[in-house]
Order: structure tokens, then sequence, then C-alpha cells
């Protein structure tokens, strides 16, 4: 294992989990049946990107961080935050609930989650110039 990427080994075995264990949640919602073909992408582009960062802690390269840093702000950030944002519309301008309070609460402790696993990926990560 490349634990030189991070300068804590204990967030590496951490981060290494979490992204695991998102790539097999992503395995198992690509199989689920949708209508909508924007989903279809997203569950498949997400999918990609959490394989890509799984696969970056065993290969070495000079884009390990890049993918990293786009797993954790497109996954962990940006999905999330539309997800609230598009329910938060929804709720505003139509007066629908298009989602359980359960899963707005699931959405909203992704993100905060997502900004916390930000901030000690910033103060652990090791660059190589």
């Amino acid at each position: 294992m490349r634990t030189e990427l991070f300068r804590n080994k204990i967030f590496f075995y951490i981060f290494l989990a979490i992204v695991g264990l998102d790539f097999m949640s992503g395995l198992l919602h690509v199989s689920k049946p949708t209508e909508s073909t924007g989903i279809i992408v997203f569950k498949w582009l997400k999918l990609m990107i959490c394989l890509s960062a799984f696969l970056m802690f065993f290969i070495k390269t000079k884009y390990n961080h890049q993918i990293f840093k786009l797993y954790i702000y497109f996954v962990g950030i940006l999905l999330p935050s539309y997800i609230l944002l598009y329910d938060l519309k929804e709720l505003v301008f139509y007066g629908i609930h298009p989602v359980s309070a359960e899963k707005l609460f699931e959405n909203g402790f992704a993100l905060v989650f997502a900004i916390i696993l930000l901030i000690f990926y910033k103060k652990f990560k090791i660059e190589n110039n």
C-alpha cells in the first residue's frame, strides 16, 4: 500500500475505507432501475470517479491528488448540494416534497461530512513537486 500520499497513516486508511465503501455503494446504485437518463448518467459518472479514486490508492502517478480532489468536490460536495438545492427549489416554487425529510437530512449530513473530509485532506496531503 502506498501510505506516502498523506502525512497521517490513520487518515490514509480512513480515506481508503470511505472511497472503497462509496465505490461499493455506487455499484449497488447503478443496478437499481431509474426512468431518468440524467440520473443514470450521474450514477455512472459517480461510479467512474469512485473507481478511479480507489485505484489511485494503489497506483503511483502524478495525478493522484487531482483525482482525490475530484472525488471530494464532485461526489462529496457537488452531488449532495445539487440534491439539496433541487429539493429546496421544488418546495419553494411548487410546494411539493419530492423526497422525504430523512433524505434531506442524509444529504445535509453527507455535505457536512465531505467538508470535514476536505479540511482533513488539505491538512494531511503530501504534494510531490
